[in-house]
């Protein structure tokens, strides 16, 4: 069963439902004050036809810290009035700057918006919030991940990986899966990054897997919840972070219960 959880704050909306975090003598990472930020976009990349990387630079009115796997609510003027959406942070905290990573949806006001700046565009935005963050200390864990809901993985990697004590010590004996399930060979987001980060790691293993894989495809085939199994089997005593689409976070709680997981072990966020 998964613990209650933490209590959200009362705005803005989260990018989805953001739970199943265990408190446990561990501190609860900062939440937002409603401190209005402006960040400057430095660098867009386009990923895929739908979906883009982007990379903000924060002006003030101060310094901007997060905890890698949280989100910020962003801000913009609509038919009078003001809007928010909340999005994930694609980065770990490093200096002033924070990245996204965010589809094109067809009508969509918020997406397409971001989807069009160029960079020197300026967003206002306010943060960060949520709790889908790195238990503490690491553990061997298991990341599954579908589509854009790789961003606040992706941030949380960089942070494992990334921290200078992860070249020794507890970070290099504790091992990473990430299971990784997109359509396409070309949809798989930040695809050499991840193949480089376990090139340079042995103790990182990337396993994308593909519901329409081609013929040619030499990976893993279906959805990542067919999967899961055979590595559970070998690494039942693993925490496991999940995030994406509702449908498919549900069904893979369901199956880490079933197979007992403490609801410790258990961190997800889930996109509508």
């Amino acid at each position: 069963m998964i613990a209650s959880p933490l209590p959200l704050p009362a705005s803005p909306p989260s990018p989805g439902e953001n739970v199943g975090v265990a408190a446990e003598r561990e501190p609860a990472p900062r939440q937002g004050d409603k401190t209005r930020y402006r960040a400057r976009l430095a660098r867009v990349e386009t990923l895929t036809e739908t979906t883009k990387h982007f990379e903000f630079e924060v002006l003030g009115p101060r310094h901007f810290s997060f905890t890698a796997g949280q989100f910020i609510s962003l801000y913009l003027a609509r038919d009078g009035g003001e809007d928010n959406r909340a999005y994930s942070l694609a980065s770990p905290p490093v200096g002033n700057r924070f990245d996204l990573c965010l589809n094109r949806v067809p009508g969509g006001y918020f997406s397409n918006y971001l989807c069009d700046l160029a960079p020197g565009a300026t967003v206002d935005f306010e943060g960060p919030f949520g709790f889908f963050v790195l238990r503490q200390p690491p553990r061997d864990s298991l990341f599954i991940a579908t589509g854009t809901g790789i961003a606040p993985i992706r941030g949380m990697l960089q942070e494992r990986f990334g921290n200078p004590s992860a070249s020794s010590g507890s970070s290099t004996d504790r091992q990473v899966w990430l299971l990784f399930g997109v359509r396409y060979p070309n949809t798989i987001l930040y695809r050499d990054e991840l193949e480089a980060l376990a090139a340079r790691h042995s103790n990182f293993h990337f396993l994308p897997t593909l519901s329409r894989a081609p013929a040619e495809w030499t990976g893993l085939r279906g959805h990542v919840q067919e999967h899961l199994e055979p590595l559970l089997t070998q690494h039942s005593g693993v925490d496991a972070y999940i995030c994406g689409l509702k449908a498919m976070v549900d069904d893979v709680r369901r199956r880490l219960k079933a197979r007992g997981f403490d609801r410790k072990q258990i961190r997800y966020e889930k996109y509508d």
